[in-house]
C-alpha cells in the first residue's frame, strides 16, 4: 500500500459538513494528531471503483456522533478481495497511528490509536474498525459487504474530544481497565463486536430521548441466535431513573442504521421494552 494514503490535515478537510456536521471550530489548530485517519480512509475508498460505489451509512444527527463518526459500506467483488481490503485497511490504520506517534490499543468497541498509552496522560486520537459480512448476499452479487467505521477528532479542544470519545466507545485509562488481546499479528484492528463493559455516558441524543415522551426511537439487539440481530422500533412511553420504557410495535431484521433494506418480522401489536436511555437512538421515519 502506498505511503501516500496517509493524509495530513488540511483546511479543506476540516470543514467538510457532510462528514463532520456544523459544530463550532475553535481558533487554535487541531491538537489530537497531525495525520487524518478520515482523510486517509477517503483516499483508501477512492482507490478503485468497487470501493467508490459504496455509501455512507449510520448517519448520526446528534452530537457527538454527527461531529466525529464516519461509517461507510460497499459490496466487495469476492471473499478474497474483501479479506485483502481488510488487510490493507489494517495496515493503513497502523501507519496513520505510527505517523501520529501513537499506539494501537484494542478495546471492546473498536481499536483505538492513542498517545501516551496506558498512562494517566493517555489521549485517544482515533478509532477504526473494518468488517465484512455475506449475510446480505442477495444484494451483493459478487461478494460480502465491507463496512468501515471510525471516530476521529477533527478540530476541537482535547477536553471536549476526550468526553465525546468516551460516549463513542473509548474507555479511558484506569489501573483496572481490561484491554482485548490482539491474537493475530498481521491484523492490528480488533473486529469481533462485543458488548460494552459498562453503560456509556449520555450523549445529547440520550438527553433528548429522556426528555421527550412520544419520540420514535429504536433499540438494536445483537441476538445470540441470529447473526444480524434485530431492531425494535416504537415510541417513548415513560422514563424513570435513567431507564426509558418504549411501546414497541415493530421488529426489523438487522441493524436499521446499516441494513440495506428494512425487513419486518412478526411482532406483537403492543409490547414494552425498558432499557437505559443510552441504549436507544432516534429513528424517526
Amino acid at each position: 500500500m502506498s505511503q501516500s494514503l496517509i493524509v495530513k490535515y488540511t483546511l479543506s478537510a476540516l470543514f467538510t459538513p457532510l462528514l463532520f456536521g456544523c459544530s463550532s471550530t475553535p481558533d487554535e489548530p487541531r491538537r489530537a494528531g497531525d495525520y487524518s485517519m478520515l482523510d486517509s480512509t477517503q483516499s483508501f475508498i477512492d482507490l478503485n471503483d468497487t470501493r467508490r460505489n459504496g455509501a455512507i451509512v449510520d448517519k448520526g444527527t446528534f452530537y457527538p456522533k454527527d461531529t466525529y463518526a464516519f461509517a461507510y459500506r460497499y459490496c466487495s467483488t469476492g471473499e478474497d478481495n474483501a479479506q485483502r481490503d481488510i488487510a490493507e485497511y489494517h495496515t493503513l490504520a497502523k501507519r496513520v497511528c505510527d505517523a501520529n506517534n501513537g499506539s494501537l490499543i484494542h478495546q471492546k468497541t473498536a481499536t483505538w490509536c492513542v498517545a501516551n498509552p496506558n498512562t494517566v496522560n493517555e489521549m485517544p486520537l482515533f478509532s477504526a474498525r473494518i468488517s465484512s459480512t455475506d449475510l446480505w448476499a442477495d444484494l451483493c452479487l459478487d461478494g460480502p459487504f465491507v463496512t468501515l467505521r471510525l471516530n476521529e477528532n477533527a478540530y476541537t479542544l482535547d477536553s471536549e474530544w476526550r468526553e465525546a470519545a468516551q460516549i463513542l466507545g473509548y474507555q479511558p485509562y484506569t489501573a483496572h481497565r481490561q484491554l482485548v488481546p490482539n491474537t493475530t499479528v498481521d491484523t492490528p484492528l480488533h473486529n469481533t463486536p462485543q458488548p460494552a463493559a459498562a453503560p456509556k455516558p449520555w450523549s445529547n441524543e440520550s438527553q433528548y430521548i429522556y426528555s421527550n415522551i412520544g419520540t420514535t426511537v429504536c433499540y438494536y439487539d445483537q441476538s445470540k441466535t441470529n447473526a444480524l440481530g434485530y431492531t425494535y422500533r416504537g415510541q417513548v412511553f415513560s422514563v424513570k431513573e435513567g431507564l426509558v420504557k418504549v411501546l414497541t410495535r415493530e421488529k426489523i431484521k438487522g441493524d436499521i442504521r446499516t441494513a440495506p433494506v428494512w425487513e419486518q418480522i412478526n411482532w406483537h401489536d403492543k409490547a414494552f421494552i425498558t432499557a437505559p436511555a443510552s441504549a436507544w437512538f432516534v429513528c424517526e421515519s
